[in-house]
């Protein structure tokens, strides 16, 4: 069946594998070392530099994806639906800069709704082949590692980057407000990060040209 020829493991090798979930592990910790690099006490390392690593990861993400379009043969409606979600989420990230940082206005909901509207679109008139590739996704490892990404944005971030949890942990002098702010933009970072190692693994599947 042409979902199953989407993905299509071949010989595993395990050395392979031990080594790209190494390389994985330490891109994860490598992503961080901003947050360990000698500054000023208050400086927004987390709202300036840090929000520009996320909207350069997902931007290199859908890049990856608008990469894959002229390789996927008949699963490029794919690859554009997931470009057109990489390029939302690189607006939102871009517009926390803008609005948040620099103190511009920034219609990042006309726009954002203009790109999700345009995948809309393209899943509909491509249902077929859509559903093939969402049927395969529990078979290919970027799908654990998106899967991972969104749990951190929209559950762990939840608690790490709440107020509350932290002044339940740090009481008294050892509690200050730029901790839950700090820890939300770093587990975004590690977030995007994810989602980008994820996107070249489903750029690499996509662009095998797998017959219909």
């Amino acid at each position: 069946m042409a979902g199953e020829k989407l993905i299509n493991p071949g010989k595993v090798s395990w050395k392979k594998t031990l080594v790209r979930a190494m390389m994985i592990c330490a891109g994860s910790v490598a992503i961080l070392l901003p947050a360990w690099l000698p500054g000023r006490a208050g400086a927004p390392i987390e709202r300036g530099t840090v929000e520009l690593l996320q909207a350069s990861l997902l931007g290199a993400a859908a890049a990856v994806m608008l990469g894959a379009l002229a390789h996927a043969g008949p699963y490029r409606p794919v690859c554009r639906v997931l470009a057109f979600g990489l390029l939302a989420a690189v607006v939102g990230e871009l517009e926390d800069f803008i609005s948040g940082i620099l103190g511009w206005p920034f219609p990042e909901r006309w726009i954002i709704a203009g790109i999700l509207l345009a995948a809309l679109i393209t899943a509909l008139r491509h249902r077929k082949i859509m559903g093939r590739f969402f049927g395969s996704l529990g078979h290919h490892a970027a799908s654990g590692l998106i899967g991972s990404a969104l749990l951190i944005l929209y559950v762990f971030n939840r608690v790490i980057g709440s107020r509350r949890f932290w002044e339940a942990s740090l009481v008294g002098d050892a509690f200050s407000p730029d901790i839950p702010a700090i820890c939300k933009s770093y587990l975004e970072l590690l977030a995007c990060y994810l989602i980008f190692i994820g996107s070249i693994g489903y750029g690499i599947t996509l662009a095998r040209r797998p017959s219909l």
